[in-house]
């Protein structure tokens, strides 16, 4: 017995029928083609990085890119950060506080032998307009912005020739200034190894709402160690 085998799909198809489907099928390959050549470069370039990404973040992710360690100065060594020259002379623990002038600056309470801890640091502003020496943010760009280790609050800044309390600092002009906190008695001692830090932060010109220069991206530019040398009244 003989047996006749299954037509293939294309056999007993009208010529013109299949003729027609394959003119379609050379059309959308064309079109895909010049659909392909019309996206930029950049966009193909961005996609696959795309796709790099995702499969490296299955795979781990990317290596942590090495991030450069935070500068060391020392007492009497200039650190240059959010347009300020900033120099720590030294560390003391005072049990009062006046300025060359004779101006009292701080009144620790004595029945809770409270004393003062300062920072002398002499400063320049090097941008090209007066700037404040304090800000209100908790993170200060300027002369706030130092800080001890092992204290939460900010200190309070005068000028160590007049008193003046949080003063402009003028362009180019070298001050002295006095940065202090009223401590406990058991908190800080002579002879004490305190690690200073000193701000850095990147200059912003606002365009629109908020115009003029800001200091933002406040973070720490150096660390500094000091060792408290005891100032008693005379």
């Amino acid at each position: 017995m003989t047996t006749t085998p299954p037509e293939s799909p294309a056999q007993g198809q009208d010529p013109a029928v299949t003729a027609a489907n394959a003119s379609a099928r050379a059309k959308v390959l064309g079109w895909a083609r010049r659909s392909i050549d019309l996206i930029p470069t950049s966009w193909l370039i961005t996609g696959a990085g795309a796709v790099l990404l995702a499969t490296t973040a299955v795979f781990g992710g990317l290596e942590a890119a090495a991030v450069d360690p935070t500068p060391v100065v020392e007492v009497g060594e200039t650190f240059a950060g959010s347009d300020l020259e900033m120099t720590v002379l030294g560390v003391e623990l005072r049990d009062e506080l006046s300025a060359e002038s004779g101006r009292t600056l701080v009144f620790p309470d004595e029945e809770k032998s409270e004393r003062i801890l300062v920072v002398t640091v002499d400063v320049v502003n090097t941008f090209d307009k007066p700037r404040p020496s304090t800000a209100n943010p908790p993170q200060s760009p300027v002369l706030d912005g130092i800080r001890i280790e092992g204290l939460d609050q900010k200190g309070d800044v005068f000028r160590a020739d007049d008193g003046e309390r949080a003063p402009r600092l003028q362009p180019d002009v070298p001050a002295r200034m006095l940065l202090t906190w009223t401590v406990g008695p058991d908190d800080f001692h002579d002879g004490d190894e305190i690690t200073v830090t000193l701000p850095e932060s990147d200059h912003y010109v606002g365009q629109s709402v908020m115009r003029g220069d800001y200091w933002v991206d406040v973070r720490v530019g150096a660390t500094l160690t000091a060792t408290i040398d005891e100032v008693p009244l005379p």
